[in-house]
């Protein structure tokens, strides 16, 4: 047994350089019509070796300096907040409203961000199927399937969403255990108060992962992670999820005192449920629950996984962000390098959770 191709070239770091280049050259074209920072406007380029120079060699005066000019650090913070304001409206007035009709115009998403990540694999797009029938029978939204997954709480509002970045592997291949797709989500209702100021309301503010897994359930699988709630009789388990009205669906008992503490586990076939829940598993989802708030639901050969509030290692919400910047990149070569790593690490951290639960599916066979 080995790794697949792809997954080496993602382990050592190995990518597309013609399409590197591609890129790059494209990413030059942008810097030349997207503004300038404002940092660049404001005070031209940082001169770092010149920087640094400076401060080696002049550290004993600048700590004789700070004590002298003491009392007139006391009167500057108190300018700080006017001096704010003013670099606010430099970058309303010349910043933000500066740029040509070719940058306003400018596609980055299909032209730079979306082949950057193909430099890594052609399979690879800044994608995501939201599709409910990975999680539930019934075709409902994807949001209300998230909810009868018992993957986010119950949603009694109406709702927004709110997609930070995705991404997918080779999601239609159902045969692949390779595929995975991945998604920063945001689930919440918006109201306004009394006073006419705006709040939200969070149902769900983390990181989705869809895997094929590389053994099948019959009818779903469904594990919860459980919290507690504080009361005059000390802390009792509060249920945040879906209440369980289906009489078809079988609350599952591991004899774990530790595990039935920190999850809820309900299946349409008790033996689906505990041919997944070995006792290593267990053991391995009670080490993930120190960490993450994670939910897991599985069906068919699709596992699909939240953790609310927080990210799994480099795999954050951000992490395959497609959005124009509001400035040229300074560096055009190394910044590209950077992203494209970033992108890598982002994979690399989605797999390290896909195998820890389908340690079956890492190797080809």
């Amino acid at each position: 047994m080995e790794l697949s191709s792809f997954r080496q070239r993602m382990l050592y770091g190995q990518i597309d350089t013609d399409k590197k280049e591609a890129v790059l050259k494209e990413l030059k074209y942008f810097n030349s019509i997207a503004p300038a920072s404002l940092r660049e406007r404001l005070g031209g380029k940082f001169n770092k070796e010149k920087s640094a120079e400076f401060c080696n060699n002049h550290k004993v005066g600048v700590i004789i300096g700070f004590f002298l000019l003491l009392p007139f650090l006391l009167v500057l913070m108190g300018l700080a907040l006017q001096f704010s304001v003013f670099l606010i409206l430099i970058w309303v007035f010349f910043g933000r409203n500066r740029g040509t009709p070719e940058y306003k115009a400018y596609d980055y998403r299909n032209k730079i961000a979306q082949p950057a990540i193909k430099a890594l694999d052609e399979k690879l797009d800044l994608t995501f199927h939201f599709n409910g029938a990975d999680m539930v029978d019934s075709g409902q939204r994807f949001d209300e399937a998230l909810v009868e997954a018992h993957l986010v709480r119950p949603i009694n509002k109406r709702t927004h969403t709110y997609t930070y970045s995705n991404c997918s592997y080779d999601w239609l291949n159902k045969e692949n255990t390779d595929a995975f797709e991945f998604c920063g989500y945001k689930l919440y209702h918006e109201y306004e108060d009394s006073d006419g100021d705006k709040h939200e309301e969070i149902f769900f503010d983390g990181v989705i992962f869809k895997f094929r897994t590389s053994f099948t359930i019959n009818g779903s699988v469904n594990i919860m992670s459980t919290s507690t709630k504080k009361t005059l009789l000390g802390e009792r388990e509060k249920n945040r999820f879906k209440k369980i009205k289906d009489k078809d669906v079988m609350v599952i008992d591991t004899e774990n005192n530790e595990f039935a503490e920190n999850f809820d586990t309900i299946a349409t076939y008790d033996n689906e449920a505990y041919r997944f829940l070995t006792p290593t598993m267990i053991e391995t989802l009670l080490k993930l629950r120190k960490e993450y708030y994670i939910c897991i639901c599985m069906k068919g050969n699709v596992m699909t996984v939240t953790i609310n509030d927080r990210a799994y290692k480099n795999a954050g919400r951000y992490c395959f962000d497609e959005k124009k910047p509001t400035s040229r990149w300074p560096d055009s070569d190394h910044q590209l390098d950077k992203k494209i790593s970033e992108y890598r690490e982002a994979i690399l951290s989605i797999y390290e959770l896909k195998d820890i639960l389908d340690p079956e599916g890492k190797y080809m066979i």
